[in-house]
């Protein structure tokens, strides 16, 4: 007992553990610590009037022995008052929670994670800062409890001040207990049990489908951060979903039970397509589009509906429930509206991105200016990473759509400029660059002038030289940024440009550093092949850098890579100038050309005849 203290009753005899803890909650007593929270008066439907004493207890709360209950039940109560003067609820939780949620947010965001950290164990490398940060920010439990013990008070005021008889006090009493019946008694009751499974509360609430119920069985629900695929599926088997989106409709008016709806969706969508398919089907992107709207002014709930709809368009077939009505556009609105709300951008960003595999959704989003969107989300949040990848991820996906219209429209809006930005400002960030390297590859790809000369205005060889530099040992950077400048080199103009930066001797590096990997050799010899096309002297320079080495040791480790093979031989033929054969023969050249004539003579044989023979007669 020394968690509790002892006591002993009116005979001495010392109580036990259990006993005390009893007295103590009959007393209306903290069952640790002993201080008065609740105040004892003539009992309506068997409550009784929280305490609130300065730096002591807070709504019937004992903030001695539970100091971690003091912001969730401070909102609670402001929650309360502002519902004073109102009929019909609409709670703002930005405008409310904002401030206190700031301390929270910002160790969500900066604190590093232990085992004990409050992270979502159910979490996975799917889930950005922005989300786990939105996961662990508290809301209070759903002020309809609160809302019966005010007006519980309203009442016993009513008959300690003006005396009413009998006759009215069993009037009063009836209209407060009408007002709760004792199912949904009972159903709250049960909701505020420890360790309820995630069935339970479901099963719960589908039982008792009244607003207070539904609100509390959705706050039960958010604080279950790891939900296990079985549960999911038996969920999705027994029509679980309906009922929390039916829950998120009856709550329609309260902010707090929709930011916990969408991370009850955002929880579930992580146990796979059928999960989300199924959530989609029960109407959530209708109800989280009436939530946008009821809260356009609320950056909490608005961001918790964007990061509930990135999580169902993930499956392609949801995509035609984005496609009813105007819920495209409101994306795009709240996003225009909330610019330097990170999470927000970030999921809005994601959205985008994966309804760029849709031709309508397309087509509504360039028609919403919804490219611009993108480009002012990464220039107003800059040092945001997460908002930065997934603007460059959604860049890239209409980039690498068949629809050069998307390449030029983007390019347009400033994408160009913004990608190379954020390639500038990240000098260090693996998949800034990995993504960006690959945007510039695709929207080179185009082969549309307008979108050459952005690219060259704004220094993307440079941009791209330099990221191969700086991260020469990431595989995944050096073959999109290789594969990005054989295509820019295709264009004639863009040969001097790419060499000032420094891109041969970039190119060789990589394909030195990756000689095993196809991809880098490929499309190296396919870059140094566009310069080999220019003057005598790129051609000598590229030896002078000690290609040649480099493309014997392609050649000799890939020798049943015909591709390789043949585009290595077609680049010899362009560096076999006077000026270079002497090299050739003292880098060994011969020998791997008469392989390549045995076994690709067919192909190559104008090629390999004409290096042979340089080679004999300046022997």
């Amino acid at each position: 007992m020394d968690s509790v203290g002892t006591d002993i009753d009116a005979s001495g005899k010392v109580l036990s553990k259990e006993e005390l803890i009893l007295r103590r909650e009959r007393a209306g007593r903290c069952v640790t610590c002993g201080v008065k929270c609740y105040e004892k008066t003539f009992r309506l439907f068997n409550k009784r009037v929280p305490l609130t004493v300065p730096g002591q207890v807070l709504n019937g709360i004992c903030l001695r022995c539970h100091p971690e209950e003091q912001l969730a039940a401070s909102v609670t109560a402001e929650l309360s008052d502002s519902s004073n003067n109102t009929s019909t609820r609409s709670i703002s939780v930005g405008k409310m929670m904002a401030q206190k949620l700031k301390f929270s947010k910002k160790k969500s965001e900066t604190a590093p994670c232990s085992e004990e950290s409050d992270e979502p164990r159910g979490s996975s490398s799917s889930i950005t800062d922005h989300s786990t940060s939105y996961l662990r920010r508290m809301t209070p439990r759903p002020s309809s409890l609160t809302e019966d013990l005010k007006d519980a008070a309203s009442i016993m005021q009513q008959l300690e001040n003006y005396q009413i008889d009998d006759e009215h006090h069993s009037k009063c009493t009836d209209e407060v207990n009408d007002t709760a019946s004792t199912s949904e008694k009972d159903a709250l009751q049960a909701l505020n049990q420890q360790d309820l499974s995630y069935a339970d509360i479901v099963n719960i609430m589908a039982k008792n489908p009244q607003l207070a119920v539904m609100n509390e069985g959705l706050y039960a629900l958010s604080l279950i951060h790891e939900l296990d695929s079985n549960t999911a599926e038996e969920t999705v088997n027994y029509g679980g979903f309906d009922v929390i989106i039916n829950a998120m409709d009856v709550c329609a008016k309260d902010g707090i039970a929709q930011v916990n709806a969408c991370k009850v969706i955002f929880i579930a969508c992580l146990n796979g397509e059928n999960v989300q398919r199924d959530i989609a089907r029960a109407g959530a992107m209708k109800s989280l589009r009436n939530s946008i709207e009821s809260f356009s002014d609320d950056e909490i709930v608005l961001e918790g509906c964007l990061l509930a709809l990135s999580s169902l368009c993930i499956v392609e077939d949801n995509i035609v429930y984005m496609l009813e009505g105007d819920l495209i556009d409101q994306v795009i609105i709240t996003m225009n509206g909330h610019l330097d709300c990170g999470g927000l951008q970030e999921h809005g960003c994601v959205i985008l991105g994966l309804l760029a595999r849709n031709v309508e959704a397309r087509r509504r989003i360039s028609k919403a200016c919804g490219f611009n969107s993108i480009v002012i989300s990464m220039a107003i949040n800059h040092g945001d990473v997460e908002v930065q990848c997934q603007a460059l991820t959604a860049v890239r996906a209409f980039c690498a759509i068949d629809d050069d219209s998307c390449k030029v429209l983007l390019a347009t809006s400033g994408a160009v400029s913004a990608v190379l930005e954020a390639m500038k400002a990240h000098p260090d960030l693996n998949r800034v660059h990995e993504i960006g390297c690959d945007v510039i590859r695709l929207l080179s790809l185009g082969r549309n002038d307008d979108n050459y000369r952005l690219l060259g205005e704004n220094g993307a060889y440079t941009v791209v030289v330099r990221s191969m530099w700086s991260h020469s040992q990431n595989i995944a950077i050096q073959e999109r940024a290789v594969e990005a400048l054989a295509v820019l080199s295709e264009h004639s103009n863009n040969v001097p440009v790419i060499l000032d930066a420094g891109g041969i001797e970039a190119v060789l590096a990589a394909m030195h550093t990756f000689a095993e990997s196809p991809h880098v050799q490929i499309k190296g010899c396919a870059m140094l092949s566009n310069f080999a096309s220019a003057v005598d002297s790129i051609k000598v320079k590229i030896v002078d850098e000690g290609a040649l080495d480099v493309i014997v040791m392609a050649m000799v480790l890939h020798s049943d890579n015909e591709e390789i093979q043949v585009r290595a031989v077609i680049l010899l033929r362009k560096l076999c100038i006077k000026e270079n054969v002497q090299r050739m023969i003292t880098a060994n050249i011969s020998p791997v050309i008469t392989v390549v004539e045995e076994t690709l003579g067919d192909k190559l044989h104008e090629e390999t005849s004409y290096i042979v023979a340089q080679l004999e007669n300046a022997g």
